[in-house]
């Protein structure tokens, strides 16, 4: 699993927050410092983040990635 974030990014602390709640762990990518990732998630349509990848799934809206996170973690 993957989030992708950006260095000011208020939304993928709470994510990040949430994740680990819910005893997830996940690779976190900054977009910032990592444009072949940046590169990546424009070509699949994504303009802001957070951005959560779940093996080949990627889900970019706040409450889409709580309703995984919550999926995940039971």
């Amino acid at each position: 699993m993957k989030l992708y974030t950006k260095t000011v990014c208020p939304k993928c602390l709470w994510v990040k927050s949430e994740l680990l709640q819910a005893g997830l762990e996940a690779e976190v990518v900054n977009l910032d410092h990592n444009q072949e990732a940046m590169q990546r998630v424009t070509e699949a349509g994504f303009s802001s983040v957070p951005i959560l990848q779940v093996n080949d799934e990627l889900i970019g809206s706040v409450p889409a990635i709580l309703e995984r996170i919550g999926q995940l973690s039971n």
